[in-house]
């Protein structure tokens, strides 16, 4: 990578932010790292010396999310890459006489609307990249086929706000990717979960899912 590349990620609390962050690190990008609360605390209490910008950012306030946006538009001027990871997961097993209607908003708020508000923000500054790109972190849950299909080893899986939220994010996705087609910004969904085994989602990154994801910012 001839110039410096810009890149925020966005991490909530599935412990994959810092991993893209370290990885587009390797690939030349600058990075910045922006953590709901509990997640900054995290990152700022096991990374003390880290080489991303780790920032500070609340995913329902419009206010602090421009504040991202006045941050990136002063200190660099322009985005070539945004990973849209922040995700929350509640309400595992529940059937619907035990769904709480304000836990699936929370998980709405942060897993489709925020994705949605970040792109609205940075739109301009990604117009502003030499070849920019939107990440969508999606998930294997969210794919109404696989959600389908009896051997699918999470087929059977009651995350009801966690899965509809991601079908949403995904059809979102698809939406965008029409609609920026005239454009330079492209825009892509990832899901970098390697259900191995069926066993329950890791965030361990393998090296095949690492490729991909590698090949997707270059």
């Amino acid at each position: 990578m001839d110039e410096k590349h810009i890149a925020v990620v966005t991490e909530a609390g599935n412990s994959l932010g810092k991993k893209f962050a370290n990885i587009l690190l390797e690939q030349g990008y600058e990075v910045i790292l922006a953590a709901c609360h509990d997640s900054f605390v995290q990152l700022s209490r096991d990374e003390p010396q880290r080489s991303y910008d780790l920032v500070e950012i609340d995913f329902t306030s419009c206010a602090s999310m421009n504040d991202l946006k006045e941050k990136i538009s002063t200190s660099y001027g322009k985005l070539d890459l945004l990973i849209n990871n922040a995700e929350v997961v509640n309400g595992f097993g529940q059937k619907i006489d035990q769904l709480n209607i304000d836990d699936v908003r929370e998980v709405y708020e942060i897993n489709l609307f925020s994705v949605i508000r970040i792109i609205q923000l940075l739109k301009p500054l990604l117009e502003k990249g030499e070849n920019p790109k939107i990440i969508n972190i999606t998930s294997s849950l969210g794919d109404i086929n696989k959600m389908k299909d009896e051997d699918f080893c999470y087929s059977n899986y009651c995350l009801t706000a966690y899965s509809t939220s991601k079908a949403a994010l995904n059809l979102f996705t698809h939406l965008q990717c029409k609609e920026f087609k005239p454009s330079k910004i492209n825009i892509y969904g990832f899901d970098p979960v390697a259900m191995k085994n069926c066993t329950y989602n890791s965030v361990a990154i393998s090296d095949g899912v690492k490729d991909e994801f590698i090949s997707l910012v270059r």
